[in-house]
């Protein structure tokens, strides 16, 4: 469980890097286990839902995957057993490690703080497509947005594809 891939570290930081650039936020931070209370939930939401037909804009429906049983189910058990994943990032640059205990204290010093959980990547596809929880935190409380997406690999890059369970908190 604790194996971390280069591939795996790309997503990650492909997943951040795109406000290290930026003045929305002042500090960035990160745990480097994801909470399993709230992917619990999410896992749940997906497993039973009998959908194996995912698109990326539910409007327009312009792009879709299906995905087999046995993908689905293996997406599900390897995000659950990624529980005791942890990161361990080789360059951190400009990120600030949050412990779970201190998440609160860490927002609510700048409000212009952001913290991102981001669970171990699940590979399919010949590692074509890659299945991600994470969570986004910010505003000085306990307000975000949470999602389990699939990602596919564009020009190098790591971007979010087709959502498979969302929401706001």
């Amino acid at each position: 469980m604790t194996s971390q891939t280069t591939e795996s570290e790309k997503i990650f930081w492909d997943l951040i890097d795109y406000k290290l650039n930026s003045d929305k936020y002042s500090d960035i931070g990160y745990l480097d286990k994801v909470d399993f209370g709230t992917l619990e939930y999410h896992l749940s939401n997906i497993k039973k839902d009998s959908t194996l037909k995912y698109y990326d804009n539910r409007i327009k429906k312009s792009d879709s995957i299906i995905l087999s049983l046995g993908e689905k189910e293996y997406l599900i058990s390897e995000l659950k057993a990624s529980e005791n994943y942890s990161w361990d990032l080789a360059d951190k640059k400009e990120l600030i490690k949050v412990e779970q205990k201190n998440i609160l204290e860490f927002l609510k010093a700048d409000k212009k703080r952001e913290l991102k959980i981001i669970s171990k990547p699940i590979f399919i596809r010949n590692g074509k497509v890659a299945c991600v929880f994470s969570v986004h935190l910010c505003c000085g409380h306990i307000y975000g947005y949470v999602n389990i997406s699939l990602y596919k690999k564009t020009n190098e890059k790591w971007e979010r594809w087709i959502p498979m369970s969302e929401g706001a908190f």
